[in-house]
C-alpha cells in the first residue's frame, strides 16, 4: 500500500509542476488556439497542449518507481509495463500531432488500432476465453477483437467529451476510482500502481482545467487518458471474465459510453458522416438547455458518481447485477429522454422514425422501378406483372380501375383483369380470396381514350399498422400508367369503333326512309 500511496502522491506533484510549465511555456511562445467554431465555448486563446504536461508527470513517476530497487521489483511482468509505456506513448504522439497539425479521423483510428493491437501482445486485455467453434479453439481471435474494440471505444469517447472545461478529466478521475478497487481486489500490483500514478496525475491537472480553464489538454490528453484506462481497466479482472467482469469497466465509463452511443446513433439515423463533429454532445445539449458551463459540468459529475457507486456496488456484490443494470438502464433513458434529442423522438428513440424513412425509401425506389417498367407494356397481362412485382414489395395486394361503359369491352382482352361486384377491373395478388379491403388509396389518371379515369391500390393484409404514403405515387408514375393502358386498350379501337360507327351510321338512313 506504501507503494500505491508513493504513486499518487509523487504524480500529483509531478503534475502540478509539469502543467504550470507547459502553460507558462505555451503562452510565453504564443502556443494559443483560439475559439475556431460554435463547438468551441472559450473566449480567449488558450494553449491546447495540456496533454504534454499529464503525459510527463505519468511517465516521470513510472520510471522513477520502477528504477527504486525497494519498489521496482513490485512492478513484475517488466514486457507488460514496457509494452504499455511504448503504446501509450504512441498515442500520446499521435494526439500531440493532431493538436499542432491536425490528423484526418481515419488516420487517428489506424493509429489507435495498431496501438490497441501491440498493447494486446503485450499482456494487457483479454486472454482468458475458452471458446471453440466446430472444434477449433477461438478464444484468443475473440479476445484480441474485443480487446481492441473496448480500447478504441473509451479512447474516442473521451476525446468526444471534452468539450467543457474540466469535464474530461474530472470523468476520468472518478472512473480511475473504480479501476484501482478492481485492480486492488485482484492483486494486481502493477496495474494499481499505474492506475494511482494516472490518478495523481489528473487531479494535478483539474485546477488548471477547471472553469475557467487557463489550459486545455487536447487530443494528446484525451486519447492518452482514454487509452490508458481502457487498457488498465480490462487488465484489472484476471482469469476468465464473467457477466459482473464486463459490466463493471461499462458501468464505470458510464457517460463517455452513452455520449459516444448517442452520437453515433444520431448520425446514423440522420445520415451523417460519424467522424463529424457537430455541437450535439450530452454537454452541449445541457448549455442549450438554460445551463452554466461549470452548472453542466458538476451535474455530468454527478451523473459519473452513479455510475461509479454502482460499479463499486457490484465489485462487492455481484448478487446485485441484475436491479443495479435495471436501475442503471432506466435511469439512462430518462435522462435521453430529458436532452430532447430531436433524432430521437417519434417511439422507440427514433428506431421508428428511422424504419418508417427506410420504408418510404423503399417505396419511392419501386414506384420509380414500376413507373420505367410500364413504358414497356403493351398489354394488361404485362401491366398487371409489373404492377404486382413492384408494388407487393410494399405491402399493396392488389389494383382495380374504374373503367366508363366497360361493358363494351371483350373479357378476352382484359386478362388477367376481373370485374368485381361494382363493376370495376380488379387484379388481386394476394392469396386470400374475398377479403376485407382493410386500406385504399385512390389514383386520378389522366383523361385518354381508355375511359379509365381512376385506379385502386388496395390492401387486404394487415401486415403493420404503418401503410404506403400517398406522395410516393408521383405524377410520373400516374402518366406512365395511363399511357400505358391507352396502349394496352388500342388494338380494341380497332375492333369496337367499327361497330359502333356503323350503327351510328344506320340511324339516319332509317329515319329518312320512314319520312
Amino acid at each position: 500500500m506504501i507503494l500505491f500511496v508513493w504513486s499518487f502522491v509523487v504524480s500529483l506533484a509531478i503534475s502540478l509542476v509539469t502543467t504550470f510549465w507547459v502553460q507558462t511555456t505555451a503562452v510565453a511562445r504564443g502556443l494559443l488556439v483560439p475559439p475556431a467554431s460554435d463547438r468551441h465555448l472559450h473566449t480567449k486563446p488558450l494553449p491546447r497542449i495540456g496533454g504534454v504536461g499529464i503525459y510527463l508527470a505519468f511517465l516521470i513517476t513510472v520510471v522513477a518507481f520502477c528504477v527504486v530497487p525497494k519498489w521496482g521489483h513490485r512492478t513484475f511482468a517488466p514486457h507488460m509495463l514496457i509494452g504499455f509505456l511504448i503504446a501509450t506513448c504512441s498515442i500520446f504522439l499521435v494526439g500531440a500531432y493532431d493538436d499542432l497539425k491536425s490528423l484526418r479521423p481515419p488516420s487517428k483510428l489506424i493509429f489507435e488500432f495498431l496501438a490497441a493491437a501491440f498493447l494486446y501482445f503485450s499482456g494487457f486485455g483479454i486472454h482468458h476465453i475458452g471458446l471453440s467453434v466446430g472444434g477449433h479453439a477461438v478464444g484468443e481471435p475473440v479476445g484480441f477483437a474485443l480487446t481492441v474494440m473496448w480500447v478504441l471505444l473509451i479512447t474516442n469517447a473521451f476525446n468526444l467529451i471534452d468539450g467543457l472545461d474540466g469535464l474530461a478529466v474530472g470523468t476520468a478521475l472518478l472512473s480511475a476510482i473504480v479501476v484501482i478497487a478492481t485492480s486492488l481486489v485482484q492483486h494486481n500490483d502493477l496495474v494499481t500502481m499505474l492506475s494511482c500514478a494516472l490518478f495523481g496525475t489528473l487531479l494535478g491537472f483539474v485546477p488548471f482545467n477547471f472553469h475557467p480553464a487557463s489550459i486545455f489538454m487536447g487530443d494528446s490528453g484525451s486519447l492518452f487518458i482514454g487509452f490508458a484506462l481502457g487498457a488498465l481497466s480490462l487488465s484489472g479482472w484476471s482469469g476468465r471474465p464473467t457477466v459482473t467482469g464486463v459490466a463493471v469497466p461499462i458501468l464505470c465509463f458510464g457517460l463517455p459510453i452513452v455520449d459516444v452511443t448517442l452520437a453515433v446513433a444520431r448520425r446514423f439515423l440522420m445520415r451523417k458522416p460519424l467522424f463529424r463533429a457537430d455541437a450535439d454532445h450530452v454537454h452541449h445539449k445541457l448549455l442549450k438547455r438554460g445551463l452554466s458551463q461549470p452548472r453542466a459540468v458538476l451535474l455530468l459529475y454527478g451523473v459519473t458518481a452513479g455510475f461509479v457507486l454502482a460499479s463499486i456496488l457490484l465489485i462487492r456484490e455481484s448478487t446485485m447485477l441484475v436491479p443495479v443494470l435495471a436501475a442503471t438502464s432506466l435511469g439512462v433513458l430518462l435522462g435521453v429522454q430529458q436532452l430532447r434529442y430531436q433524432e430521437f423522438s417519434g417511439g422507440w428513440f427514433g428506431l421508428q422514425s428511422y424504419v418508417r424513412r427506410r420504408q418510404i425509401a423503399r417505396a419511392q425506389r419501386c414506384i420509380q422501378q414500376a413507373s420505367h417498367s410500364l413504358d414497356r407494356c403493351g398489354d394488361f397481362r404485362s401491366i398487371c406483372r409489373v404492377l404486382r412485382d413492384n408494388l407487393q414489395p410494399i405491402g399493396i395486394d392488389g389494383v382495380s380501375f374504374r373503367v366508363q361503359a366497360g361493358d363494351g369491352l371483350p373479357p378476352g382482352w382484359l386478362r388477367p383483369l376481373r370485374k368485381d361486384r361494382e363493376g370495376n377491373l380488379f387484379f388481386s395478388w394476394s392469396r386470400r380470396a374475398n377479403s376485407t379491403i382493410v386500406w385504399q388509396h385512390c389514383l386520378q389518371l389522366p383523361a385518354g381514350r381508355h375511359n379509365c379515369t381512376e385506379a385502386f391500390l388496395f390492401r387486404v393484409r394487415v401486415v403493420n399498422r404503418s401503410y404506403p404514403d400517398a406522395e410516393i405515387f408521383s405524377d410520373d408514375f400516374k402518366i406512365k400508367l395511363s399511357t400505358a393502358l391507352e396502349r394496352a386498350i388500342r388494338p380494341l379501337d380497332v375492333v369496337l369503333p367499327k361497330e359502333s360507327t356503323n350503327r351510328r351510321s344506320l340511324a339516319p338512313n332509317s329515319l329518312a326512309d320512314s319520312a
